[in-house]
């Protein structure tokens, strides 16, 4: 289904693509110098918080928080506006540009639109994120596939020092699908029960520190968030055991990416549509015709991605932070699913084992 909308209508030209992506970047541009009157008050939540400890409170003192709030104090109002404005023009240019045929341009623009909402009208640190997709997309398209991975390593890290420190394990568990992917398959069945062997030695603290996290953040929409927390959900069985981190773990995967079961509505069902589309970029396999070191690069890309999903999914309380959290990478989906769309020529075809037509013709000549 993925494939077919990709591969949808006829092919764009590159002027077609620079006009259309011209024409986003300008309404972005207009559309935030307005935002504050349009957006809803849960976007400018983080942001409030960074503004803060900006401001000179000590709240947020020594978190995430304080971390990016100096990073875009010592930019000033002006330059953070600046580099707000950079960053998502850079995006959503480079998103478009990754359209080939009218299908995946729509399927792009879908991938665009929670991204700049969330994260791109008000600076937080997802923006960041953000810009980390962009450099490493820049890298990819002039680099080795060690240098993406070197490069990946630089910036998760980095960011995990001091920002976030679940990056740190973003990075492992894409390193451990890029290796699984790599692998024969009795490999692969090494790997699975090597995995489950490990989770299944974690002391019982470790269940807790892995999803705990969750019931904590309910807690505080429950009580301290003036924004109400509607699709947010706790952990079903408190986080102690082995048994119970795989019936939360997999009732967390059906709430934030089946979350039409539980909230049937047109927001939860385009937020599914978006999730859908972007595990579809991380998960489909390459076509082998679409060679190349930069095709490659893309499933370091995609392994990446599943790793944002698979971490995220440990502690995120509701759809919209889910969402937001995905959407910081959506450039590393559109970036894959350019390659995803590429149908092999007709040669290709014939070399893989379709015969061609005019040898058909001979063969039926000779053969009575």
């Amino acid at each position: 289904m993925l494939l077919r909308l990709l591969r949808a209508g006829p092919r764009l030209s590159k002027g077609v693509l620079r006009f259309t992506a011209g024409s986003a970047v300008l309404l972005y541009a207009a559309m935030s110098w307005k935002a504050s009157q349009f957006l809803p008050d849960f976007v400018f939540r983080d942001s409030d918080k960074i503004q803060s400890q900006i401001g000179g409170s000590s709240t947020y003192q020594d978190t995430s928080f304080d971390a990016v709030a100096k990073v875009y104090s010592s930019l000033g109002d002006l330059g953070t506006s600046l580099f707000l404005m950079t960053v998502g023009s850079l995006f959503i240019w480079l998103m478009i540009g990754y359209s080939k045929r009218v299908g995946g341009l729509l399927l792009n623009v879908v991938l665009i639109a929670p991204c700049v909402f969330f994260n791109l009208f008000v600076a937080s640190k997802d923006t960041l994120v953000v810009l980390i997709s962009i450099v490493l997309i820049l890298v990819a398209r002039k680099s080795s596939v060690m240098h993406v991975m070197f490069a990946a390593l630089v910036l998760y890290i980095s960011y995990a020092l001091t920002v976030r420190i679940y990056f740190a394990l973003i990075l492992a568990i894409a390193a451990g699908v890029w290796i699984f992917r790599s692998v024969s398959l009795p490999a692969k069945m090494v790997v699975v029960l090597a995995v489950l062997f490990l989770l299944y030695a974690l002391p019982d603290g470790a269940y807790t520190l892995l999803l705990h996290p969750r019931d904590m953040a309910v807690d505080y929409l429950v009580a301290g968030s003036p924004y109400g927390a509607r699709t947010s959900f706790y952990n079903p069985l408190e986080p102690n055991s082995f048994f119970a981190f795989g019936v939360d773990y997999a009732y967390a995967m059906l709430k934030l990416n089946v979350p039409v079961l539980f909230y049937p509505g047109p927001k939860e069902l385009v937020m599914m549509i978006f999730v859908s589309i972007a595990a579809g970029a991380a998960f489909l396999r390459r076509p082998v015709h679409a060679g190349g070191k930069e095709a490659v690069a893309t499933d370091v890309i995609a392994a990446l991605v599943v790793g944002h999903m698979a971490v995220s999914m440990l502690f995120e309380p509701d759809l919209g932070s889910y969402t937001r959290h995905l959407s910081s990478v959506a450039l590393f989906c559109a970036w894959r699913l350019s390659y995803l769309a590429t149908r092999p020529s007709r040669t290709r075809r014939d070399q893989i084992g379709v015969v061609p037509q005019g040898y058909r013709s001979n063969l039926k000549a000779i053969d009575p």
